[in-house]
């Protein structure tokens, strides 16, 4: 039994599922309350991943702090020395699986941090979509070698920052023009061509949790929806976003709650927008638009709260 909870059991037995007298046999089996080994794991866990944040976000403010007490030389060392140390480690020490990814992570924190310094300091005139474009391809080997998860999927969130900012900058004269409805178009489909393609890997060859690409397409499919709704869209877009819908229900049923609630979130977005539109309201029109809308959501809970005990 997995993902197993306390409420989960009594409606079990609500239900008839589950005889009262072994719930604490089912309590022991679902590891309720988790043992005194679990629970130093978890600390475990998370202080060696608040440790590695702390020392890439200290080395961070470290120099930003004392900024006008450093030269360009003590700047560029105070960065790149612990970057050298760690590189060393991660190829000469021995580490477990979560050291190592802890430690790939304070590197990748690190050389976001040497990149914007070199950028400050010789002011190299780059705009910031190129700062990050450039920090996510620097991760990519690293992300390869360390096989590591967390590399490529920072990789992956930095590659649609730069191309958000790409489109704010609105540049005409570099590679090609983004309006909404394009940079709808470059987040739905390359996401879900990614997500495409982490769902036919094997699972021990999948770079990245095949989720955070289908919640991305999700995200650009209800831009385009919207934009679609008051005509700055394609019709074709409708397809699109239906398509996802569609495809998120029967990737997500019963496994991935967050993402259903997603399609949930979007489904009601769009029809409180389609609404908003059709009848031009006023003061009570809002009104109505916001019974409609807690309506909707209790209706979504409702149904999530299903997939949930359906899933457990």
């Amino acid at each position: 039994m997995h993902h197993i909870s306390r409420s989960t059991l009594h409606e079990w037995i609500k239900q008839g599922r589950l005889a009262p007298e072994q719930l604490d046999t089912a309590r022991a089996m679902a590891g309720l309350p988790p043992a005194p080994v679990h629970w130093q794991s978890l600390f475990d866990r998370l202080l060696l991943w608040l440790g590695a944040l702390c020392i890439g976000a200290g080395l961070i403010f470290f120099v930003a702090f004392n900024w006008q007490a450093l030269g360009r030389l003590s700047r560029l060392a105070l960065l790149e020395l612990p970057l050298l140390v760690m590189l060393l480690a991660l190829w000469r020490v021995p580490l477990r699986d979560s050291s190592r990814q802890a430690l790939l992570g304070a590197i990748a924190l690190n050389i976001g941090a040497l990149l914007a310094l070199v950028g400050q300091t010789y002011q190299t005139g780059a705009d910031p979509w190129q700062l990050f474009a450039t920090w996510a391809l620097m991760l990519l080997p690293l992300a390869a070698l360390g096989k590591s998860q967390l590399l490529w999927a920072l990789s992956w969130l930095l590659g649609q920052l730069a191309l958000v900012l790409y489109w704010r900058l609105d540049l005409f004269t570099l590679f090609f023009a983004l309006d909404e409805e394009a940079l709808g178009w470059c987040l739905t489909l390359l996401n879900g061509a990614l997500w495409g393609l982490l769902l036919v890997v094997p699972r021990r060859w999948a770079l990245m949790p095949s989720e955070l690409a289908g919640l991305a397409a999700g995200l650009g499919a209800t831009l385009l929806a919207l934009l679609a709704i008051f005509d700055a869209a394609s019709p074709w877009v409708w397809l699109l976003w239906l398509g996802w819908l569609a495809a998120g229900y029967v990737c997500w049923h019963h496994t991935f709650i967050t993402g259903l609630a997603m399609g949930c979130l979007s489904l009601i977005a769009v029809i409180i927008a389609a609404l908003g539109k059709w009848i031009q309201p006023d003061i009570t029109g809002f009104l109505l638009l916001s019974l409609i809308a807690i309506g909707l959501s209790a209706s979504a809970t409702r149904w999530l709260q299903q997939q949930r005990r359906s899933h457990a």
